[in-house]
């Protein structure tokens, strides 16, 4: 949905949300018959939606054996091969396709202008024909977002989840679950520090934990947390390959894959969201490959020059996460047949900042105040 609505928009003209939305809406509810070929995976995916009174009608019609004219969303959410479906998007939703590209800053908010890692994401296989179909190397960039967005929280919740082979989250335990990492982060101490982003960080866990507290006191179901908060970032998770579902048009029975086994892992106490991001394509390599130690320059400028047209902004600077994330995606995909040690996203930065310090620097960074790398450009390029 965030690919879709960042399909809409471009790199240098800002483009009005109402318009993105329009667009998305027009695309997702544009009717059409259902084709033969199609019509029994349509059929289970139906009939497996016997709450929602959306279905109600085409279930009627199905059982009368008519003609059925429906959404282009439905029909696309049908497939079988989809890791996860929780049904289409209904009138009151569809600015949340935008809302989410602007969370995972795949577009800039307010003035929708295509932020590189929007780019890089459309630059996979993704088909804008079927936005719901996800690739590997899509699923890894998705993983990649969450993580820098998110990952303070996904290391929390991580760290709750008990060591055992047959766990699931379920409707009984996802409660529980979700206090617990509310908890565990305004323990952590990245949180604690006297950053005033923490104190507002602290505040809004501290409501979310009493809100959710009350509503399990007094049974109530008004907004729950984790109808907001957790599930959407459940289902995220599946679509990234970290966790699997049970039943893929249920909202439980979700357990961790072996890349979700193995962030579990990683979480100590002493760790924070970044331990996940240094760790990201070590936890996703099943095949036994090692972490590079080191990363010569010349295996990554060659893949430098592969995503660079992809990357390169108007003023020709190349976001270092984004850069990093590139470079180790097209590595790690390219590379699993030959069994090559794996690059983490930590090496590659530290090799561009090594590079950029050189007598001859290959290599221009951009530092902000606090000393972060945030941007970079190939010397002479």
């Amino acid at each position: 949905m965030a690919l879709l609505a960042a399909s809409y928009t471009h790199q240098g003209r800002t483009t009005f949300s109402e318009d993105i939305c329009k667009r998305v809406s027009a695309f997702l509810t544009e009717r059409s018959a259902v084709p033969t070929e199609s019509m029994q995976a349509f059929r289970e995916y139906v009939f497996r939606k016997p709450g929602s009174r959306r279905y109600t009608p085409l279930r009627r019609d199905l059982e009368k054996g008519q003609r059925l004219t429906v959404e282009r969303q439905d029909l696309l959410l049908s497939d079988s091969a989809l890791p996860s479906s929780v049904g289409a998007l209904t009138q009151d939703y569809f600015d949340d396709a935008l809302s989410l590209a602007h969370m995972l800053k795949m577009v800039k908010e307010h003035q929708n202008l295509l932020l590189a890692r929007g780019r890089l994401s459309l630059s996979t296989a993704w088909d804008a024909r079927d936005p719901f179909g996800i690739d590997d190397r899509t699923a890894l960039y998705l993983g990649l977002w969450l993580l820098d967005i998110d990952g303070d929280w996904l290391w929390a919740f991580f760290s709750q989840l008990p060591d055992e082979g047959d766990f699931s989250i379920s409707t009984e335990n996802r409660v529980e679950l979700l206090l617990r990492s509310w908890r565990h982060i305004l323990s952590a101490r990245q949180i604690r520090s006297g950053d005033p982003q923490n104190a507002r960080v602290r505040t809004r866990l501290r409501e979310l934990i009493g809100i959710t507290e009350r509503n399990v006191r007094e049974r109530l179901n008004l907004g729950q947390p984790w109808s907001w908060f957790l599930i959407p970032r459940l289902e995220l998770l599946v679509d990234a390959g970290i966790l699997r579902k049970k039943e893929r048009h249920g909202l439980s029975g979700y357990s961790v894959t072996a890349t979700g086994e193995k962030f579990r892992r990683v979480c100590s106490l002493n760790e924070g969201g970044d331990a996940l991001i240094e760790n990201y394509f070590a936890c996703h390599n099943s095949g036994g490959r090692q972490v590079a130690d080191d990363v010569e320059w010349e295996a990554v400028e060659g893949r430098l020059i592969e995503v660079a047209p992809v990357l390169r902004t108007s003023v020709g600077y190349f976001p270092i996460f984004e850069t990093a994330s590139a470079v180790c995606v097209t590595q790690f995909v390219e590379s699993a047949a030959s069994g090559g040690p794996v690059w983490e996203i930590e090496g590659v930065k530290r090799r561009l900042w090594e590079e950029s310090r050189a007598g001859s620097p290959r290599v221009r960074l951009a530092i902000d105040r606090r000393g972060q790398i945030y941007a970079f450009k190939i010397e002479g390029r």
